[in-house]
């Protein structure tokens, strides 16, 4: 089953692609669109000024409004591959130089984990790895369960400095709220806090998530247990999660995220490459079985981000006896960040050494992928 049909259908019958931005992310959206399974054309890169920019990128030219004249048709289809707090003003721009055509494929869109999603299934299929999603392993067989016992507890992390948001989310009423970094402020704004019962509620400034997730390992008992977030949910109901329930799967993970050229460069790119190698480090230390799916997945494309998975009580408190102690290392070694942002970086670690856990498990349980929704704020 692939994803986001119409629109990959839509850029098929398109007669030029044009992807604005020229950051990574429209270097990742490049690679993916003229990959399998796609194999588009990428006619040009666009931006707004053409100052500081590539001449070209990938072997393709980049053009600006003005020397987009005679040379990009007002008809070509736009995919804009930028972060999201670009987006406004880009569509803004682009519709007054008449450009109509427009696909948002930003950063944290749907759009674009559907693209990556398809373009990881396409390799395992062509490298002949194991693949499974969610909507396709309970269509075969799993009936829901009347009598089964079965509790799933998949929480959503909440923090008093959350951001108003634009949707409604009355469809994840199944999710149980649970505040992090409790411990920091005296706003309460759930009932159930990472603050309560045993927690490191107080690191959450450099753990992130990762304070839920430890208390979640330490005080809920439930046969599956998960965690997402207030802006990136699973796309699940009460029929899907009895159906689960009543199932052979181990581990449910979100659509992986796609890196070029290789999972360590951008974490290099983008955080502090010096962690990187405390990680190592301590996964030679502490758990040297686990080192050739780290070094696997460094060189590699891919990998499971925000944290987010389901899994069965046993192997959610394996995976946590596993990743803290390693954080704990990362912790001691890692040098203080005077950056707010690269303050987190015991959350962006744990993202790759998620995806190095399951990676080295992988023979052994049945993962499947499920679709996951980005929230706007």
């Amino acid at each position: 089953m692939y994803y986001a049909n119409n629109i990959v259908k839509e850029l098929k019958r398109s007669h030029q692609i044009i992807l604005f931005g020229t950051g990574l992310v429209a270097f990742e959206v490049a690679n993916c669109l003229m990959g399998r399974p796609y194999r588009l054309t990428i006619d040009s890169f666009m931006i707004s000024e053409k100052e500081h920019q590539p001449e070209q990128i990938m072997g393709i030219p980049v053009y600006d409004f003005a020397s987009a004249q005679g040379v990009i048709d007002r008809d070509a289809t736009i995919v804009i591959a930028t972060m999201e707090k670009h987006l406004c003003s880009i569509q803004t721009a682009l519709e007054k130089h008449g450009y109509q055509k427009i696909i948002p494929m930003t950063f944290e869109s749907d759009l674009w984990s559907f693209i990556q999603g398809n373009t990881y299934r396409e390799k395992c299929l062509v490298q002949n790895l194991p693949y499974r999603t969610l909507e396709e392993e309970l269509e075969k067989s799993f009936e829901i369960c009347d009598t089964c016992t079965k509790k799933i507890h998949v929480y959503t992390v909440r923090s008093h400095m959350d951001k108003p948001l634009l949707e409604n989310l009355s469809q994840f009423s199944w999710e149980i709220p649970i505040q992090a970094g409790a411990a920091l402020t005296e706003q309460k704004i759930c009932t159930i806090r990472d603050d309560m019962g045993e927690n490191i509620s107080y690191k959450n400034r450099k753990y992130c998530e990762l304070t839920a997730l430890y208390w979640i390992w330490k005080n809920d008992c439930a046969d599956y247990t998960g965690l997402c977030h207030y802006r990136r949910h699973f796309e699940l109901d009460e029929e899907i999660l009895k159906r689960l329930a009543s199932s052979d799967i181990d581990v449910v993970l979100t659509l992986p995220i796609l890196n070029f050229s290789s999972v360590r460069e951008v974490y290099r790119h983008d955080h502090v490459e010096n962690d990187w190698d405390k990680m190592l480090e301590a996964i030679r230390v502490l758990s040297p079985a686990y080192m050739p799916e780290a070094i696997e997945i460094q060189n590699g494309n891919y990998y499971y981000g925000y944290n987010m998975f389901i899994a069965r009580k046993k192997i959610f408190d394996d995976y946590c006896t596993w990743l803290f102690p390693i954080l704990e290392y990362c912790e001691k070694k890692c040098e203080e960040k005077a950056d707010r942002y690269q303050e987190r970086y015991i959350g962006f670690l744990a993202e790759r050494l998620l995806t190095i856990y399951m990676k080295h498990h992988e023979s052994n349980l049945k993962i499947v992928h499920g679709k996951k929704h980005f929230v706007k704020s």
